[in-house]
């Protein structure tokens, strides 16, 4: 199944929703608050070492992809 950016748009929104579900409880749990927990859009600098990985090692397409989408 290959990576595509709309399923990985979808992922990020479903992993968005499920640490923010688990941020509003993790104190409560825990005893102390939640860290910064997110899930963004890759920025120019990530989408470029991405691609640069492509270029310089044998990498799946898919984890190109991944990594020139997502940032986290």
């Amino acid at each position: 199944m290959a990576v595509t950016l709309a399923r990985l748009a979808s992922w990020m929104s479903w992993v968005s929703e499920a640490l923010k579900a688990m941020a509003d409880e993790f104190e409560r749990q825990c005893g102390f608050p939640p860290g910064t927990n997110e899930v963004r859009s890759a920025e120019y600098d990530d989408q470029a070492a991405a691609r640069m990985l492509a270029h310089v090692s044998f990498t799946s397409a898919d984890l190109v992809t991944f990594y020139d989408s997502i940032d986290g």
